[in-house]
């Protein structure tokens, strides 16, 4: 069988498309941007931007088991679900186990 390269594609090697490069950047540091959704022609490197970005990023820490990441440095974030769970159970967000993985990546 083939051997396939895993190594992503640099982000700054790509030639052109400054705006989804831009746009990439920004939703990696402003969260409140919710995410960007890049479309255009076969061949425009839109995975590869997509890819090269994602190698980037670090990893998240979040309450283990959160089915929404939460972040534990963020309570004001916290979903419904856990925060009725804390008050059932008499702890603070700081008392539950974290865990460190990959940013999530949608393709």
């Amino acid at each position: 069988p083939a051997v396939v390269d895993k190594t992503n594609f640099p982000l700054s090697m790509v030639i052109g498309q400054e705006a989804i490069k831009s746009a990439l950047l920004l939703a990696a540091v402003n969260r409140d941007m919710g995410g960007v959704l890049i479309s255009g022609g076969r061949g425009t490197a839109k995975s590869v931007m997509a890819r090269g970005l994602h190698a980037l990023l670090p990893p998240i820490e979040k309450i283990k088991g959160s089915a929404y990441n939460v972040d534990p440095a963020m309570p004001e974030e916290m979903d419904s679900e856990l925060r009725a769970k804390l008050i059932e159970s008499g702890q603070n967000l700081e008392d539950l186990e974290t865990e460190i993985v990959e940013a999530p990546f949608v393709q």
